[in-house]
């Protein structure tokens, strides 16, 4: 389903609320927007160390393996979203 919104003179859209509902977005969350054939793609951004805690699970090790592994996932991240 499409939705038409209007872009203001400072360049701003407001998401409709069905579309935030289904997103589960709340204020002050953070949205990847790229540019694919022409369209405008917008996504919910994922916290890395969500995603390492949950690839993770209980596993244990070092701290310092612990922080080697999230600087890892965050470069990963900013590349992937570049």
């Amino acid at each position: 389903m499409g939705y038409r919104v209007t872009l203001d003179s400072r360049g701003r859209i407001t998401l409709p609320k069905e579309v935030r509902n289904q997103l589960s977005l709340s204020p002050g969350d953070t949205l990847i927007l790229r540019t694919s054939g022409g369209k405008i793609v917008l996504e919910k951004a994922s916290n890395p160390f969500e995603r390492l805690a949950n690839l993770l699970g209980n596993l244990t090790f070092s701290r310092e393996l612990r922080r080697e592994a999230e600087t890892e996932a965050l470069k990963e991240a900013r590349a992937r979203f570049a």
